[in-house]
């Protein structure tokens, strides 16, 4: 797997990337976010380690621009020592994938550049399914409404993908925290209420209105197929 570590602390970046390396990594490190973008384009990662607090351009600017560019491939793991929910919702609302707190813990950077390196070589079913408006390729890994192509990042496919497949199931913040984020800490529950919101909105932007993922209250959500 290729990766792109943005990190502007040089003895950080050289532990990660080692630990990364140790694992059979291959990495490309950037110091700054007009590195970053340089880096992506000649190398076209699978996944981006990124620092939020950068020169030049700031990692919340260098995820939309990766978005803009390059749709929901490379996966993009933000790097903050920023862990209040606003800064949290930030980066998903640049497009980031999964965010790790400062300071870095190497097994879980590990554990979670593995799952999203898993999230985005998933295949799985291959038939379409379709639900009035919306259809979802999972071949493709893509996301209609009307015919109109609906972007996503690898994470917000795996959750919509995990609750269309299922209708009408209730599945509870503890279920999609372990089939989507591929973790049972609690303490990640937010980010499940993050990237269902932002499915919503996308859902709701390209004309699917209201968006077909309801709230059970107290237990979790489900997916409930449009007319």
């Amino acid at each position: 797997m290729d990766i792109v570590l943005v990190e502007d602390d040089t003895t950080l970046s050289d532990v990660i990337a080692m630990h990364l390396r140790a694992e059979g990594f291959r990495v490309r490190a950037a110091a700054d976010g007009e590195a970053a973008l340089d880096a992506c384009a000649a190398q076209r990662p699978d996944v981006v380690l990124l620092d939020v607090m950068l020169p030049k351009k700031t990692g919340l600017e260098v995820c939309a621009e990766l978005r803009r560019l390059y749709g929901a491939s490379p996966g993009v793991v933000m790097l903050t020592a920023l862990g209040s929910e606003a800064d949290v919702v930030c980066g998903l609302d640049a497009g980031a994938d999964d965010y790790v707190v400062k300071p870095i813990r190497p097994r879980e950077l590990l554990a979670r550049v593995r799952s999203l390196g898993r999230r985005i070589g998933a295949v799985g079913t291959t038939h379409d399914l379709a639900f009035g408006p919306l259809r979802v390729s999972p071949s493709a890994r893509q996301v209609k409404v009307h015919e109109a192509t609906v972007r996503l990042t690898a994470t917000e496919w795996d959750l919509l993908f995990g609750l269309v497949s299922e209708p009408l199931r209730v599945f509870s913040r503890a279920e999609l925290l372990s089939r989507v984020f591929d973790t049972t800490h609690a303490g990640y529950a937010r980010n499940v209420d993050c990237h269902v919101t932002r499915v919503r909105r996308k859902l709701e932007g390209a004309g699917l209105a209201p968006a077909p993922i309801e709230t059970v209250h107290g237990q979790g959500y489900r997916f409930v197929p449009p007319c």
